[in-house]
């Protein structure tokens, strides 16, 4: 005799229940959907998706992550309406920031249309708008983080990311071709993904559009991946520190200076924060796995050498062209010192390379736009600072500090090269200002539930 039960043969009330449970469990899940949710979705497409996928007739703006995070600002929209989500509180900072980076930029974009300016530059000028709005989207949802569980799952899924890059950039450095050219989306279209050379190493790409960008991010996320290795709870020393050598690898094979100078400030940011054992621990691990890799790749470390050492002699070709263009760029800048000539508009194919994005900034945005620049980064420092000052848990300390030292290595690698015109630096800038000022929000609430405010 057959004992199966089935839906059909339960009571007629069984059934309904189940499928009403299964319509609660999906209301429950569409309910947990909160920012940090559409932020995780946002840094995988950023940081895994190549940058050279573009959608036609946007450009670099373009890509998967952009027009994800521009639906993430229609949920934020609807949200904010329905009173669900809204920004969190103490997290004014980096809204004021962006703010000013908004002023900017609208005040460029009406110096642009008041001039003769060319169809290309009337369309890159409109390509402006849409990139404020995808930073927009970025901050407004990064701030309304209120959990800091959520931001620290949200950094270790940023900084796995990176480590993924970062294995590509090493199999690229190692044999010497593209490991992503092979990644079509279709309807995007793809950028041309040649590697360069400099002396006899191939400059890898990854998923960056841009050797220098790669090196950019990955200076950033050394010191986020440098705090979960520290903190990383009960995980095995391998699980906790292979990313963190990995991303420093990652960052040296790029063969550029933007690389050393940024891992250069991270440890100078970091170090005055650790004990005596930890930076003696550092140093001794640190030391012999330079000489190890100067042993195993000799000819690496003797032309990262000859970068610094050929650039004070006045003798390399990247600072010659640098100085040049500082020099040729004069007329445009005094033309309209104060709001520029148009976001977006100094178009490389029209007029030249600026290889700075203060630079940059000053042509396009005028004096106004790059002090709002610098705000951006002063504003992730202070945030981290601040919110360090309020904690007391070495952990979140630490990931304070980390928010400092991205705030440092954003001030001076921003002289290195535009940062502000490739989505992978410039999305993680606007990413790490909210989530600094969501740190800092988290802090201050913490620190007024203990009733203990800092002075």
């Amino acid at each position: 005799m057959s004992t199966d039960v089935t839906e059909a043969s339960l009571p007629p009330a069984v059934p309904a229940l189940r499928r009403a449970s299964r319509v609660y469990l999906s209301q429950q899940r569409i309910a947990s959907l909160g920012p940090h949710s559409l932020l995780t979705f946002y840094v995988v497409f950023l940081m895994l998706v190549p940058s050279r996928l573009v959608f036609p007739g946007i450009g670099a703006t373009g890509t998967v992550a952009s027009l994800f995070v521009l639906v993430g600002l229609v949920w934020f929209l609807a949200s904010w309406l329905m009173r669900r989500a809204r920004p969190a509180p103490f997290t004014r900072a980096p809204r004021l920031a962006l703010f000013g980076v908004a002023v900017a930029v609208l005040l460029s974009y009406v110096a642009a249309a008041r001039r003769d300016a060319e169809p290309l530059e009337v369309s890159a000028a409109d390509r402006g708008l849409i990139q404020l709005l995808v930073w927009t989207s970025i901050v407004l949802l990064a701030t309304s983080v209120r959990n800091y569980d959520h931001l620290d799952r949200l950094l270790r899924v940023f900084v796995r990311c990176c480590t993924v890059i970062a294995v590509v950039a090493l199999g690229e450095f190692v044999l010497g071709t593209s490991l992503t050219a092979w990644i079509q989306i279709p309807g995007m279209s793809s950028g041309a993904q040649e590697l360069v050379t400099r002396g006899a190493f191939v400059r890898p790409t990854a998923t960056a559009a841009n050797t220098l960008e790669l090196a950019a991010v990955m200076a950033l996320a050394l010191p986020f991946a440098l705090q979960q290795a520290f903190h990383g709870g009960e995980r095995k020393a391998m699980r906790r520190w292979l990313p963190v050598v990995l991303i420093a690898m990652g960052a040296i094979t790029t063969v550029s200076r933007t690389s050393v100078v940024g891992l250069g400030v991270v440890l100078l940011v970091l170090l005055p924060t650790w004990n005596a054992r930890r930076i003696g621990w550092t140093f001794a691990t640190v030391l012999p796995s330079l000489a190890v890799a100067r042993l195993a790749l000799p000819g690496l470390f003797v032309t990262i050498m000859g970068l610094f050492t050929a650039m004070l002699n006045g003798g390399d070709n990247s600072t010659q062209s640098r100085t040049a263009t500082s020099a040729s760029v004069n007329a445009y800048i005094v033309e309209r010192l104060w709001t520029g000539r148009g976001f977006g508009t100094f178009l490389p194919l029209m007029y030249r390379y600026t290889d700075n994005q203060y630079l940059l900034a000053l042509l396009e945005m005028g004096v106004v736009g790059v002090v709002s620049i610098v705000l951006v980064y002063v504003t992730t420092l202070h945030c981290g600072g601040a919110g360090r000052r309020r904690f007391t848990d070495p952990a979140r300390r630490e990931t304070g500090q980390a928010f400092v030292a991205v705030g440092f290595v954003m001030l001076v690698v921003t002289f290195t090269f535009d940062t502000l015109s490739f989505p992978m630096v410039a999305g993680t800038s606007f990413l790490f200002l909210g989530l600094s000022g969501a740190y800092l929000g988290i802090a201050r609430s913490e620190e007024l539930q203990r009733g203990d405010p800092a002075l």
